[in-house]
């Protein structure tokens, strides 16, 4: 399976390296039932991880997002990626902002950081979206974050202006 069903789950099979025990993780659609895992992971995650995702210091996870991100609201697409043990280690979110339009959001607990759980994380957001008529992907990212531009550029024209050391991006879905 090439994209992800959402009433389905995609099996990645990577192996992950390191203190981590070898082993597959799998992406699938947030549900309700992944919020005490969510938090569990949030929790986990360091003050620095969390700063990179919220540009703020944030010792909560916004409950309003994460009450959204678990609705199952057809205009918010919330992957998590669990490792074969089942324990949640990412979040990745794609929001409807307006028509055409949808706001990306990744979070990845820094133990499974640079394992290519949020490459894989994005492509399944962006053939999603490109499914559902979606136009333009936005995300806000730290300056020091170029990487990220880099990553989004596989899916479109990208576009971003900064300030305030924060990049403001803008992907045409190609």
């Amino acid at each position: 399976m090439s994209a992800l069903d959402l009433a389905g789950e995609l099996s990645l099979g990577l192996a992950v390296r390191g203190r981590l025990p070898a082993g597959p993780y799998r992406v699938r659609q947030a549900a309700g039932g992944d919020r005490e895992a969510l938090l569990e992971m949030f929790a986990r995650c360091s003050t620095w991880t969390r700063y990179r995702r919220f540009h703020g210091h944030v010792a909560m996870f916004p409950s309003g997002y994460l009450d959204e991100a678990l609705s199952g609201s057809p205009d918010h697409l919330a992957l998590v990626a669990a490792a074969d043990q089942g324990t949640v280690v990412a979040l990745a979110s794609c929001r409807t902002v307006a028509a055409g339009v949808a706001e990306l959001g990744f979070l990845v607990e820094d133990a499974w950081q640079r394992r290519g759980i949020g490459a894989a994380m994005l492509r399944e957001i962006a053939e999603w979206a490109g499914r559902g008529g979606l136009t333009t992907l936005t995300a806000q990212v730290l300056a020091e974050q170029g990487w990220i531009v880099r990553a989004l550029r596989a899916y479109g024209t990208c576009e971003s202006a900064a300030a305030h050391g924060v990049v403001d991006v803008t992907v045409r879905l190609g």
